[in-house]
């Protein structure tokens, strides 16, 4: 499985994000799909705590949301993304852009995983947070890729990009999250 996330960070993004920076207890994070509206079964698993933090990869600035089971392990995966080491999570979302009314936007491509010659279930998702107050609420809108043949027994973003030319949304992911406290 690849993932990319396009990026075009602004100063307005920058600003923006920092002002979001924290760490939050999640209320609810969800997937429908059946249509790509807001509801469908809960996927909250062990980590009941998302991490909001800011980074940069080649000159460009985004803003990443990836679970914890508390905020000591909120704090913990921060350092490790900063430090460049993995760790193991429920979700994550990246944001790189503002969109309308100042909410952050972000896409991103899966390429899908190989069957033989034939790559299935390749996800391009855009996703849209808001902030009220204290909560944040995050709609990822997903298109779901036909099947595409591999290249060379590679599935990859490029390819699952194309074969979902056309394609509406067919599924939806909500997370909503109150702050909690500082990083």
């Amino acid at each position: 499985l690849t993932a990319c996330t396009s990026s075009g960070g602004t100063s307005d993004f920058e600003d923006t994000a920092a002002g979001i920076e924290g760490i939050y207890r999640v209320q609810s994070h969800t997937r429908n799909d059946a249509s790509c509206t807001p509801g469908g079964d809960s996927l909250l698993g062990g980590d009941r705590f998302a991490a909001v933090f800011s980074g940069e990869v080649l000159g460009h600035p985004y803003l990443n949301i990836v679970s914890c089971a508390s905020a000591a392990d909120c704090r913990d995966k921060v350092a490790a993304s900063k430090a460049g080491e993995g760790f193991t999570i429920d979700f994550s979302f990246t944001l790189t852009g503002v969109g309308q009314n100042g909410a952050l936007t972000g896409a991103s491509v899966t390429s899908g995983f190989g069957d033989g010659d034939i790559c299935r279930e390749a996800e391009l998702s855009t996703s849209v947070l808001t902030i009220a107050d204290d909560s944040l609420r995050l709609e990822q809108a997903i298109k779901i890729a036909a099947d595409y043949p591999a290249e060379d027994g590679f599935c990859s973003t490029t390819a699952a990009q194309q074969a979902a030319e056309g394609a509406t949304c067919s599924a939806m992911e909500v997370l909503t999250a109150t702050f909690f406290e500082s990083l």
